[in-house]
């Protein structure tokens, strides 16, 4: 990834066993040579050409194979699992640890869930970055072949068991109930449902006309939905269980564009066992089920209709977020409804021409609104114009100050460098540096928020206000749907429909969101 830049940072330094090695042959040589300090000014030196800001640095003195021997790093990993910085700068990813893969794992976690990037002088690894776990040791790669192994046992073990005619779904088919041995028999509340379902197409009797049968006798569905459908009922139909048969591994989940999705395997490759328990449908009931299927679907002919909602896509029920029916009632009422099955009983509909009336209503509320603050402005000497101008003032200044602070922190590393500053009062005059740069960027931040909501404001002013009132004078005039709905659409987003079951006439309330 791209090397990041002014992030809040914590240094850790720790001796390896091969360092300690060298430092041992350098005295026996009459050398000196210190690893630590000599990590630290590389990593000191990179931390100000990235415009780092060090926290604080933890040096490791003792070099302990495990996180419980190194008390610096337990330190640090606590502050780092609390998200107190942004990275950890180290001379490699194993300084962090070579333990076993129990510590591993914690400093992974660490990282990982406060989402702290890890810098070093030649790379910078994000821990939730895709394959970064590898990184952390062995025990990633051992644990996915151990995955793999696991998995490929399992689908053995599955192959197997469908092979001996063995029920392996998450649950029994609808109409069926499992025996401990996984055996499939006959739900004596259900199966004859199924068998009904048979029957009825067998007779002749269409998807969609049975659906709305056992619906409104109050059969219950397979997955407990308050309706049947069309959809449903091909599954039966097509489930070779019902006739005694087990089928596994129809399908194979594949990974195209990092989702997993079911491709459809050839049935050659089904694992399959005939007779394997008591049917439910006969042959003869199957095949003539089968016969009369799909006879009577007549396929859609796509014709051209005319619209006859003007708010077509713009109205939105607030409970369900489906979008809102346009329909006539009994007295030839136009209506808005929602017709989902989660809002029945819930949710109750209104005339058209009321909620028509009131977001027309409320779009001449905003101007109103607009203009009242637009005066409000003038009369303070606050018009959103001279207010950006002011606020891209105070921007080149802040500006300007950020720069000087960032020089002054520059310089305090060449202080240390030149051992005119020692490393405690480096640290203490770049924590008051750090702090002034953080709330001068801050205020930047604040100051390019203001211009950008004072631009919107001056848009509006110029735009989309008059244009709104453009919008509604061209929707009360025309007569023509279409361009009422493109009207509509130019200027509104959606509209949140609320109106709980037994409320009175005109009590309801809706959210007009406008694109802008």
């Amino acid at each position: 990834m791209q090397r990041p830049h002014g992030l809040d940072v914590y240094v850790y330094l720790r001796k390896s066993r091969k360092d300690i090695e060298e430092e041992n042959r350098a005295t026996d040589e009459g050398r000196i040579f210190d690893t630590l300090e000599r990590h630290r000014n590389q990593l000191m030196e990179l931390a100000k050409k990235e415009q780092h800001h060090i926290l604080d640095i933890y040096e490791e003195v003792v070099s302990g194979e495990h996180l419980l021997d190194r008390p610096q790093i337990q330190e640090m990993l606590k502050m780092v699992d609390n998200g107190n910085c942004d990275a950890v700068m180290v001379m490699d990813l194993d300084r962090l640890g070579r333990g076993d893969m129990y510590d591993m794992g914690m400093i992974y976690r660490a990282f990982q869930y406060s989402e702290t990037l890890i810098i070093t002088p030649n790379e910078v690894i994000d821990p939730n970055a895709e394959g970064a776990e590898l990184l952390f040791g062995v025990k990633s790669i051992i644990s996915r072949e151990e995955l793999k192994s696991i998995t490929k046992r399992m689908q053995r073990g599955r192959q197997v068991s469908a092979k001996e005619g063995k029920s392996i779904t998450r649950k029994p088919p609808f109409g069926y109930l499992r025996d401990e041995n996984l055996k499939l028999y006959p739900d004596p509340d259900h199966a004859w449902i199924v068998k009904r379902i048979f029957e009825m197409v067998a007779e002749g009797k269409g998807r969609s006309a049975i659906a709305k049968e056992l619906t409104k006798m109050g059969i219950p569905t397979p997955d407990r939905a308050r309706e049947w459908n069309a959809t449903t009922l091909k599954n039966i139909l097509n489930n070779e269980v019902y006739r005694g048969h087990i089928i596994w591994g129809t399908k194979r989940n594949v990974k195209r564009n990092g989702k997993y999705v079911a491709k459809p395997l050839p049935p050659d490759q089904w694992q399959r066992k005939d007779n394997a328990h008591e049917p439910i449908i006969s042959q003869e009931l199957w095949e003539k089920a089968h016969a009369n299927y799909g006879k009577n679907y007549i396929p859609p002919v796509h014709t051209p209709r005319k619209l006859t909602n003007p708010l077509a896509g713009l109205i939105y029920c607030n409970n369900c977020n489906y979008a809102m029916q346009y329909k006539k009632d009994s007295k030839n009422v136009i209506q808005m409804e929602c017709r989902s099955s989660k809002c029945r009983g819930v949710v109750r509909g209104i005339s058209f021409r009321t909620l028509e009336d009131r977001v027309l209503e409320i779009m001449e509320k905003k101007i109103q609104e607009f203009k009242a603050d637009e005066k409000e402005a003038k009369t303070k000497q606050k018009e959103p114009s001279v207010v950006i101008s002011l606020h891209k003032k105070s921007l080149e200044a802040k500006e300007k100050e950020l720069k000087t602070l960032y020089n002054q922190k520059e310089n305090l590393h060449d202080f240390l460098e030149q051992g005119i500053y020692d490393i405690e009062t480096f640290m203490v005059r770049q924590k008051k540096l750090a702090d002034r740069i953080k709330e001068t960027e801050s205020e930047m931040k604040e100051l390019q928020g203001g211009i950008i909501q004072k631009e919107r404001e001056e848009k509006n002013r110029t735009e989309f206000i008059p244009k709104i009132r453009t919008v509604i004078d061209a929707y009360q005039t025309t007569e023509d749907i279409e361009k009422k709905n493109q009207l509509m659409k130019s200027v509104l987003d959606r509209v949140l429909y609320t109106r709980p079951k037994g409320s009175k006439y005109r009590e309801f309330t809706i959210e007009v969101h406008f694109r802008f």
